[in-house]
């Protein structure tokens, strides 16, 4: 290293120069008083003094304190970086600097006792190379996530309503003897069936599922218009969705009878009203008016208001003009929304924008725990960078102060004494400040985790409470 290689050659220099340089002041001055008045000398002698102005101020503040290095990393990492620092850790320390400095250094403890020629050495070693520590005690792991911060900032919404953790969606079939219409081949029982089969199939796991029926009883007869209008059923009671249940009982549905709307939104109306802790989804599936004498938009009305805040959809399955705006009256009373499906891709759109929106918010715990790993992860990353970069640097300041001191000793320019000094002061702060570092790395650490899993945890609850 040519740093080293130029403290011994200036440690050779200087003491061989010493003797010369005291046998050569007498004749400099008695030439400098033959051709200068002895006020002009003393102005050189000044000037001279002020050319050698330390590089290294410390050498010459005077104090007769021991000198100590920090006793804490929050004390080191405090501690003003050595002027040469940067250069030594871009490896770029010039000549010129290393030379000013160890000429100060040389300087301060030539005519020094043992005691302070270490201290001055070890000052020198700290205002010269002393590491510019990361604020690695400063360190603190973000907190537990705000897992109600995330929702209210996930913007996921239906018909722009916030949702919550669990989520019921209840289905109300109209099937009245229109519902026999044939378009494109098929009955619209059957385009709502296989629309309704797809949507239900697709709901995240966590979403219950009702479906109710209103005209699949007696007949369009008169005679039948009682038993068909208080013929409402709910073939699939609220749970979970099970597929070959849900399907055999809506496969079975046909269409007969009178339309009920009314009765059928108080009875779904009825069965939701302990989901008051749910995000309550109604989707009225018909294709004409009512028919039982039924008011299904004070109905909705009426839910609207009522304790379980439903969201009710209304859906009008190839509705003529005049039946489409009862309908969209239905929805505008229960503060809902009317969608017109004239066809079968209508209608599975709809149910497709509401999967989508319902699966968002279904995926809750995959955002909120992608969420708490990301900040595991990030801070874990942030924690060992400190580390490593706390290790790095106080490795680089025990090395160079090492071979500084080492260099020194080889000139025997030292003694054992002072030498042993040094060395165990360097080899003791490194060793302080490892062992602290080491002890704060393991409890940061231990607490990132600990927020990590007291996250987790709280988001496990929270779901299965909403499942």
């Amino acid at each position: 290293m040519k740093s080293l290689k130029l403290i011994v050659m200036f440690l050779i220099l200087f003491a061989a120069g010493c003797s010369s340089n005291e046998k050569g002041t007498a004749s400099v001055e008695k030439k400098q008083d033959d051709v200068k008045t002895e006020e002009t000398a003393n102005e050189q002698s000044e000037d001279a003094e002020e050319e050698t102005d330390p590089v290294w101020p410390g050498a010459f503040e005077g104090s007769e304190n021991a000198f100590a290095f920090p006793i804490s990393l929050a004390e080191a990492e405090e501690q003003q970086k050595g002027i040469w620092w940067e250069k030594i850790e871009d490896e770029d320390l010039s000549e010129e600097d290393l030379n000013s400095s160890v000429a100060v250094l040389l300087k301060a403890i030539s005519n020094e006792e043992d005691d302070r020629r270490a201290n001055l050495i070890k000052q020198f070693i700290s205002d010269s190379f002393f590491p510019d520590l990361p604020p690695m005690s400063e360190f603190q792991p973000r907190g537990k996530i705000n897992l109600e911060e995330v929702e209210e900032q996930s913007s996921i919404k239906l018909n722009g309503r916030e949702m919550k953790e669990k989520i019921n969606i209840a289905i109300i079939l109209d099937a009245s003897g229109s519902m026999k219409a044939v378009q494109n081949g098929k009955t619209l029982m059957d385009i709502a069936k296989e629309s309704i089969q797809d949507f239900t199939s697709n709901l995240p796991e966590n979403a219950q599922i009702s479906l109710t029926v209103y005209g699949h009883k007696g007949t369009g007869n008169d005679e039948d218009k009682e038993l068909s209008c208080n013929g409402i059923e709910e073939v699939y009671p609220l749970g979970r969705y099970e597929k070959d249940q849900f399907s055999s009982e809506l496969q079975n549905i046909n269409p007969s009878g009178w339309t009920s709307m009314g009765k059928s939104l108080e009875q779904v109306g009825e069965k939701l009203k302990q989901q008051t802790d749910s995000t309550n989804v109604i989707y009225l599936v018909s294709d004409g008016k009512e028919t039982c004498d039924g008011n299904p938009a004070e109905a909705a009305k009426a839910l609207a208001g009522s304790n379980i805040e439903p969201i009710i959809n209304v859906i009008g399955l190839a509705v003529t003009k005049e039946d489409a705006s009862e309908l969209e009256n239905i929805a505008k009373s229960g503060d809902g929304r009317y969608i017109n499906a004239k066809t079968q891709q209508d209608l599975d759109q709809e149910f497709q924008e509401s999967t989508d929106t319902i699966g968002q918010w279904s995926d809750w715990f995959e955002q909120n725990s992608k969420e708490s790993s990301d900040q595991l992860q990030e801070d874990q990353e942030r924690l060992i960078e400190l580390n490593d970069e706390t290790v790095s640097r106080l490795g680089t300041f025990l090395d160079t102060g090492r071979k500084v001191l080492i260099e020194l000793n080889q000139q025997e320019l030292l003694g054992d004494e002072v030498y042993s000094n040094v060395f165990n002061a360097l080899e003791d702060f490194y060793n302080t400040m490892y062992h602290e570092k080491d002890s704060l790395y393991q409890q940061k650490f231990g607490e990132i985790e600990d927020t990590f899993n007291s996250t987790r945890k709280e988001m496990e609850d929270k779901f299965d409470e909403g499942s």
